[in-house]
C-alpha cells in the first residue's frame, strides 16, 4: 500500500474510523484498512479476534 501522505479531514479518516468500529478498536488503522478491505488476510489472532466476522471480509462500507 503506498503512502500519500495524512488522511484526509471528513474522507480517508472517517473511512478508517469506521472500519475500526466494525472490525474492533485493538486493530491499528493500517490493520484496519487491510485486513477490512481485502489488501491481506487476517492473521491466526486476528481470526480469533474478529469471530464469524472474519468469514464476511472484505468488508464494504457504503
Amino acid at each position: 500500500m503506498p503512502r500519500r501522505g495524512a488522511a484526509r479531514p471528513g474522507g480517508d479518516g472517517r473511512g478508517a474510523g469506521s472500519r475500526r468500529r466494525v472490525v474492533g478498536a485493538s486493530f491499528s488503522d493500517r490493520d484496519a484498512l487491510l485486513t477490512g478491505t481485502g489488501r491481506r488476510a487476517p492473521t491466526l489472532a486476528e481470526r480469533a479476534e474478529l469471530g464469524d466476522l472474519a468469514k464476511r471480509l472484505p468488508l464494504v462500507l457504503g
